[in-house]
């Protein structure tokens, strides 16, 4: 049976990302956003799925069957680390410095990653908080703030600010590690009211904020190294 949801969501994810929204600087990924990051987005989703099931469910590894059920449970920041990887390799291939290409497209990921919270209204729901104002999810009764949507949100916001700091002149490192902390805060954020098994945070909780952390000790070192030969030419 065809999953009309999923199907949905993956086609709106790949198209509107590579429609409206363009690399910058457009060199640095001159064939489109999609014919850049495809290959990315498919060994993110491979890495990240692995990942899951080596951790909840190791004897599912020789399983084809199970290892392809997407629904069942992506680990989000391997693949995501899997799909730099992936973006690193074809910029070199391509004779682009890595650091530029994936700058370039931050922007497309970023409205990819929002795409795909919203249409959380076309899968199962959009899972939160029982409020009375809200969406109600496939088999439940109550009404639920929907999250998903407050997420997409905030996702698009942070690709239109990284956007305007890169074309003002932000250096690329500080683009990747300010976008990666804008996700890791919005997924720890969001991660409070998401519906979870137990009363401790999550492992995806505990890995946003550990990013979260990284990002910031990464981006008060690059800040530091770049003012330096300011202050050693004053003194």
């Amino acid at each position: 049976m065809i999953d009309v949801g999923l199907l949905a969501t993956i086609v709106i994810v790949l198209i509107v990302p590579s429609v409206f929204v363009r690399p910058w600087p457009s060199s640095a990924a001159a064939s489109g956003v999609i014919d850049v990051s495809i290959g990315a987005l498919f060994f993110g989703l491979a890495v990240g799925r692995l990942t899951a099931v080596a951790l909840d469910d190791p004897g599912s590894l020789t399983s084809l069957s199970d290892l392809m059920i997407i629904r069942s449970g992506v680990e989000f920041w391997p693949g995501v680390a899997a799909g730099l990887a992936w973006l690193a390799f074809g910029a070199r291939r391509d004779g682009i410095a890595p650091l530029r290409r994936v700058a370039a497209i931050t922007a497309p990921a970023l409205v990819a990653w929002a795409c795909y919270e919203a249409t959380c209204v076309l899968r199962d729901g959009c899972p939160g908080p029982l409020s009375t104002v809200g969406l109600r999810p496939d088999g439940l009764v109550e009404r639920m703030f929907p999250i998903g949507l407050v997420v997409a949100a905030s996702a698009g916001a942070a690709a239109m600010v990284g956007r305007r700091w890169h074309r003002r002149g932000m250096p690329d490192i500080e683009v990747i590690v300010t976008a990666l902390f804008s996700i890791a805060v919005v997924r720890s954020v969001a991660s409070i009211w998401l519906p979870h098994i137990g009363n401790g945070l999550t492992r995806q909780h505990r890995t946003s904020i550990a990013v979260g952390i990284i990002a910031v000790i990464a981006l008060v070192a690059i800040r530091s190294r770049r003012l330096r030969p300011v202050f050693s030419g004053d003194a």
